[in-house]
């Protein structure tokens, strides 16, 4: 199946939401009245089915999963989110004799795992770590899609100038390549800096490689 691309960012102080995805009734309930007692807001889901079809890509929260689930199971699901190019983190819950599946799990991406039974304690403790994740990568997200759209504002000559800077080229190398003088060079260098909000030619290549690797 092709990637399909990234949903648009929603905005960073839209609520997070943790999504609970276990075929046991019981764990959903158990979970759904710890995350009340402190206050986050949660939604559950029997299958890995009814959750895909429920949920909105780029929604901010964090999935709890279940690994063995009848139908599709969490590491299924997890491969499922990851071809859909959702970031959503994960925490696997795991049964007896489950940790070698969930170790592989954290190899792809997933945040971390919790053993069954339950500590609650422990359950809050992973669950905060695993929103704050999120809420940070959506937050370095949103600036890069900022620092994209600046790049995009950079003129011809500009441009020009920063792609011979990631080459290594110095002011007096790229003012003999382009047969202008280093004046001009610095000029056109200092106004890429300005609208990328940047202090220094090595900030404004490392954002430049962030922009372009994302």
């Amino acid at each position: 199946m092709p990637n399909q691309e990234p949903a648009p960012t929603p905005p960073l102080d839209a609520q997070s939401t943790v999504y609970v995805v276990d075929d046991d009734e019981r764990i959903r309930r158990l979970i759904g009245r710890l995350l009340d007692d402190v206050g986050i807001a949660h939604e559950a889901f029997p299958d890995a089915e009814s959750f895909l079809e429920a949920f909105k890509p780029g929604s901010p929260g964090c999935l709890l999963l279940d690994v063995r689930m009848p139908g599709m199971g969490g590491r299924v699901l997890q491969d499922t989110l990851i071809e859909r190019n959702i970031t959503l983190p994960i925490l696997f819950m795991t049964g007896y004799g489950e940790v070698s599946v969930a170790v592989e799990a954290l190899h792809q991406g997933a945040v971390d795992f919790l053993e069954k039974p339950l500590s609650p304690q422990q359950l809050i403790d992973r669950v905060q770590v695993a929103l704050n994740e999120d809420k940070e990568r959506r937050s370095r997200d949103s600036m890069l899609e900022e620092h994209a759209t600046a790049m995009s504002q950079l003129t011809e000559r500009e441009m020009e100038v920063v792609e011979m800077l990631l080459e290594g080229k110095t002011n007096k190398q790229i003012a003999y390549k382009l047969s202008v003088s280093s004046q001009a060079i610095d000029a056109r260098r200092l106004n890429a800096m300005k609208k990328l909000n940047v202090s220094s030619v090595a900030e404004l290549v490392a954002l430049v490689l962030r922009i372009r690797n994302s």
